[in-house]
């Protein structure tokens, strides 16, 4: 009889560990459903504010675009303007005027220079030293 009761205590233990596996999907379930509901409404929100933002943000762009337009007026040409800007970035040295190009290659080769003058010489290999003998007293 010992072992139907020990047998039957075994089942019970394994039907309860059965039913709260089962509660416990029941409730992330649940959870899982309400969660879904609530993040649908959220992204609903959020898709709402955005039209808004943009709305905002396309009428604000497009006043910021016509100001800019009024104040460069229809004299602006900008051949001039590039002209104008290349002119800046001109070096003007005594007699020559030297573009950025012109400056990077002589900064280049000084460069070059500089590194030649710490580069170490190789130096020529060294014979070994025959090792002396040394006279030994009788």
């Amino acid at each position: 009889m010992s072992d139907k009761k020990n047998s039957d205590t075994a089942r019970k233990i394994w039907l309860a560990g059965i039913g709260a596996y089962g509660r416990a999907f029941s409730e992330v379930q649940e959870g899982l459903s309400k969660a879904t509901k609530g993040t649908s409404k959220v992204f609903d929100d959020l898709v709402q504010k955005g039209e808004v933002l943009e709305t905002v943000v396309t009428h604000k762009s497009k006043e910021a675009f016509d100001k800019v337009s009024d104040k460069m007026g229809d004299g602006f040409d900008m051949d001039d303007r590039i002209a104008k800007m290349r002119a800046r970035l001109k070096r003007r040295g005594d007699d020559v005027d030297m573009d950025v190009e012109d400056r990077l290659n002589a900064i280049e080769a000084k460069l070059d220079d500089v590194l030649k003058l710490l580069k170490p010489k190789k130096r020529a290999a060294r014979k070994k030293a025959t090792p002396k003998k040394t006279a030994t007293k009788k």
